[in-house]
């Protein structure tokens, strides 16, 4: 296993991301010393893994091994690949346990990423969510947790490679958007991961996008709001998440949470 999947909570960066314009401007520049600097950043800021979305066009994609080739030729940090085109070329070239994000629960796409996971013993970040089904409640999405744990046991992938995702977003009824002004969808979530670590004895890892749960709100009420989710998330046994590594109250407080969990798995 690798050195960084010890830590009792994983805090992968998410600056290397399409949707942000400092990266779109080094990808389409192929900029390596640019790229190592948003890296270098996120380190700096406590991140023990880094997340990667190049997005879909082919001219952003094709680059995914150079990302992980200039990234891993600096570091030794394990990084979150996305699950599309160039996939197994990055998986080839990336030292250590990488970490594929993310498939959906289909059973009609799962199975091919979890040979691919095994493969590589590579993490797998599965999505409790179906195409025409998104997150509706906890209990159905239990349910698509233990289809998905009961296939990967079946195929042979063991469960320490397994990240669930209850997919933790901004409530989409209108009404509830209103009455909330755009918070986020986190009871489910809260009683999602609770759920999964009952049912395995704490065995099953879950992970989350603290960030897609504030999208559209202002920088200044997502980090309060992040720093708000997060002890709650934690509390109920999350045990890795892709965040804003350049928010300074938000990592004091993640890396104090990972120590909190650190003493407790020792005097456990």
């Amino acid at each position: 296993m690798d050195r960084h999947e010890k830590r009792p909570l994983l805090l992968a960066g998410e600056d290397l991301h399409i949707l942000n314009p400092r990266f779109q401007q080094l990808l389409a520049a192929r900029d390596e010393e640019g790229l190592i600097g948003l890296a270098r950043a996120q380190i700096n800021g406590g991140a023990t893994a880094l997340a990667i979305n190049p997005g879909p066009a082919k001219s952003m994609a094709d680059r995914l091994p150079w990302i992980v080739e200039t990234i891993q030729g600096r570091w030794d940090i394990p990084l979150l690949l996305p699950a599309g085109a160039h996939l197994e070329e990055a998986l080839e070239c990336h030292r250590g346990r990488a970490t594929i994000n993310a498939v959906t629960a289909d059973p009609d796409q799962l199975d091919t990423f979890i040979h691919l996971a095994g493969k590589y013993d590579a993490n797998l970040v599965v999505l409790l969510t179906r195409p025409g089904l998104w997150a509706t409640g906890s209990h159905e999405q239990l349910q698509m947790a233990i289809d998905v744990l009961e296939r990967t046991d079946a195929i042979g992938l063991p469960l320490a490679n397994i990240y669930l995702d209850p997919v933790l977003s901004v409530r989409t009824d209108p009404l509830s958007w209103n009455l909330s002004g755009g918070m986020p969808d986190l009871d489910r979530v809260l009683e999602l991961i609770s759920l999964i670590g009952e049912l395995t004895d704490n065995r099953a890892r879950t992970m989350v996008a603290l960030s897609n749960a504030t999208m559209g709100l202002p920088t200044v009420r997502r980090s309060a709001l992040h720093c708000r989710m997060l002890p709650l998330l934690v509390e109920a046994g999350l045990r890795a998440v892709i965040l804003n590594c350049r928010d300074r109250s938000l990592m004091q407080l993640a890396q104090t949470l990972a120590s909190r969990k650190r003493l407790q798995k020792k005097a456990a």
